[in-house]
C-alpha cells in the first residue's frame, strides 16, 4: 500500500472521533427515556470532562491501534 492510502486510512480512523455530546443509557430523554446527555466521545462512549481529558483520549486509545496498523501495512511492502 502507497504512503498517501496508509495517510487517508490514518486519517480516517483518526477523524471518527470527537469531543461532542452524545446520550448514556438510550433511549433519550425525548422518548421517555432516562438518558443523560454526556460529554465525550460519542465513538467511544467515553465520558471525558476537558481538552485534556480529550487529547489524552487520543494520544492513549485512539492513537496506538493506527500505529500498529501502520506498521503492520509497512512490513507488507
Amino acid at each position: 500500500m502507497d504512503k498517501a492510502k496508509i495517510l487517508m486510512n490514518v486519517k480516517t480512523k483518526f477523524l471518527r472521533h470527537s469531543w461532542e455530546t452524545f446520550v448514556n443509557n438510550p433511549p433519550s430523554m425525548p422518548r421517555g427515556g432516562k438518558g443523560v446527555a454526556v460529554q465525550g466521545c460519542p465513538r467511544c462512549r467515553k465520558p471525558l470532562n476537558t481538552v485534556d481529558q480529550f487529547m489524552e483520549h487520543l494520544a492513549n486509545d485512539v492513537l496506538p491501534p493506527i500505529v500498529d496498523l501502520v506498521l503492520t501495512l509497512g512490513k507488507g511492502d
